[in-house]
């Protein structure tokens, strides 16, 4: 599938000139009718931004669906009726997802070759795509890169069962399923639960972690307590509410923890090892159900925690650790710090110091004394003005017109490789014909495929910045500390962008999915296809207008430019003038110029 005229290849030329990530405001002009078209287009806008955001790529049911309920009962109410909604379902898990796949493939889920990596992509990626609860699905995506975890761990590959006949390989598909039953819970129980999660405890290696004896030189690991307060709590350094570090008298940063806290906490997570374990040393290998604590192993003295607070001794050290997280999870950084990273997650790469502050005090407080409020807090993430507010959609009367306006490089963020391809996915492909979407984790294409984080700090940094034009970037007074951050762009590298346009035009040009051969059933290598329906593109082919503005509206959320949209439209026309009657070619050839572009790659 090549279209043959220039005016292909100037627009391909023409994309690339767009940085990411620093486009100025632009807008885009829909010519509309009559005012029902309209108001049908300025609505069909801030359905497809909202879908962006709650599921791993919007599809035409669901924009048509959500646009009609925002236009009965408005904007503000139908979207959150429809994140109400959205909680209100049961989780879609993976463990039963993998299970029912390997049943079908005709394996059992401790054999040898059952490909034990290749099905928890499978159940990944068929359920990122097809379950119904995809705000969810969205916030466990969320959580796990944020309370890390990968495939590297010890033993999380082996094929051997345990005493209560659970596969180890799915240990990790059940730590995600953990945080997924944790989407609407407090942020105080993600805690809690990967705490004593035996993943987590192999992971950072506070399993088996015993007390310490100095006359012999042995003090407990500190893996763990480190990365519980930097990464999963607390972070760095202090911050007000807003984001903003706090300073001391001579204007440098405050730590929040030292070494000796460390030690502290190191002290705390001692105890705990395997479920059906006897000892501290005894080895199970349950890696799904919370481990328990071995009391003799538990260092209960006093320890000396956050900001001088003292936990008394304790001889249970259930009770002491639960102690402890609930100090940690007390600390004043924790709401804006886990706030900051769900908004990055969700909304923008950026959050101001104003819509850091008001999700903060929402995690603080979701309006009846409960703090940490996931729910709460995730709906005060996408339905606060300024998660809006990074397209504006104006109208005018003469001639009647809508303008979409993006607003720039402070409100907006990179989508992340494998959020893009299964936007592609859902809104374009149809499973297999035993239902199922078996993709392999594509790794190789997108430098990210799930449960592969390369370590606990996750596929990228969310303080990452680009070498060039970022770093001398001074952002408005509305963003904390002077800095912006592009956290995604750590994985954009020219290898991987040309190799995701490579991924696309090999899907689009023959209308599959195709993947590397793979033992997916007992007798052997067989063709993983996923077909892609691109009919409707097909039927606006023959107009070039009808087309770009389909795909805009689709994919885009209506945030091209007038002159990416133009120039799309006349490349597509162009061919149809020389003679070009395949609409096949056509309608594919726009769609790929749009997948590789910033309006669709930058989510708005």
């Amino acid at each position: 599938m090549v279209l043959r005229i220039k005016s292909i290849l100037w627009l391909s030329l023409f994309l690339v000139t767009i940085p990411l990530g620093f486009q100025t405001a632009f807008a885009g002009n829909f010519d509309v009718a009559d005012r029902s078209e309209m108001i049908d287009i300025m609505v069909r806008v801030r359905a497809t931004q909202l879908l962006q955001r709650c599921t791993f790529g919007p599809t035409q049911a669901e924009i048509d669906s959500l646009t009609a309920r925002m236009k009965e009962i408005g904007v503000q109410n139908a979207a959150s009726e429809w994140i109400d909604a959205q909680f209100a379902m049961e989780p879609t898990l993976h463990v039963p997802t993998a299970q029912a796949m390997i049943a079908d493939d005709g394996w059992e889920d401790d054999m040898n070759g059952v490909g034990i990596t290749r099905y928890r992509y499978h159940a990944w990626w068929h359920n990122a795509i097809t379950a119904p609860d995809q705000l969810k699905q969205r916030i466990a995506w969320a959580l796990i890169q944020i309370c890390v975890v990968g495939q590297t761990g010890a033993g999380f590959n082996g094929s051997a069962e345990d005493a209560w006949d659970q596969p180890r390989w799915l240990g990790l598909s059940n730590y995600y399923d953990m945080l997924l039953e944790n989407s609407d819970d407090t942020y105080r129980e993600v805690l809690g639960d990967v705490t004593f999660s035996p993943i987590m405890g192999i992971y950072l290696s506070h399993r088996g972690n015993a007390k310490g004896d100095p006359t012999k030189g042995t003090f407990p690991d500190e893996n763990y307590a480190r990365e519980v307060m930097q990464l999963f709590s607390i972070g760095l350094y202090k911050l007000r509410q807003d984001g903003t570090l706090k300073k001391d008298s001579a204007g440098q940063d405050i730590p929040t923890y030292s070494n000796e806290t460390i030690k502290a906490f190191a002290r705390l997570f001692t105890g705990l090892n395997y479920f059906g374990s006897t000892n501290i040393n005894n080895y199970t290998g349950n890696l799904w159900d919370p481990m328990i604590m071995h009391n003799d192993a538990h260092d209960a003295d006093e320890k000396i925690l956050l900001d001088g607070y003292r936990l008394p001794a304790n001889a249970d050290g259930i009770a002491d650790i639960n102690a402890g997280l609930d100090h940690l999870y007390a600390h004043p950084n924790v709401a804006p710090n886990i706030s900051r990273l769900l908004i990055q997650r969700l909304v923008r790469s950026n959050p101001s110091k104003a819509y850091l502050r008001r999700v903060s005090a929402v995690f603080r407080d979701n309006g009846q004394g409960v703090r940490g409020d996931l729910k709460a807090v995730v709906k005060a993430i996408l339905l606060d003005r300024e998660a809006w507010n990074s397209i504006r959609v104006t109208s005018t009367r003469s001639p009647l017109r809508v303008k979409v306006r993006g607003t720039g490089t402070e409100r907006n963020r990179l989508a992340e490789p494998v959020v893009m391809y299964a936007a592609f996915l859902r809104r374009f492909g149809e499973p297999e014909a035993d239902g199922w979407y078996k993709i392999p984790g594509l790794g190789s294409n997108w430098t990210q495929q799930p449960f592969s984080s390369p370590s606990v700090f996750n596929f990228y940094s969310p303080t990452f910045q680009p070498a060039g034009y970022i770093t001398g970037y001074t952002p408005s007074r509305r963003i904390p500390n002077g800095s912006l951050y592009t956290p995604e762009f750590q994985l954009m590298t020219a290898v991987v962008a040309n190799k995701m346009a490579n991924r696309y035009r090999s899907d689009i040009a023959d209308s599959n999915a195709d993947y590397t051969p793979v033992n997916n059933t007992t007798t052997g290598k067989v063709e993983v296809d996923i077909a892609l329906d691109f009919s409707t593109e097909v039927d606006l082919a023959n107009d070039a207008d009808a087309l770009a503005r389909h795909l805009d509206l689709t994919l885009c959320a209506g945030t091209m430019s007038n002159a990416f949209r133009n120039a799309l439209k006349n490349a597509v026309q162009e061919e149809i003038d020389n003679g070009v009657t395949n609409t096949t070619e056509l309608a594919r050839g726009a769609l790929l110029s749009v997948l590789m572009s910033p309006a669709f790659m930058i989510v708005e």
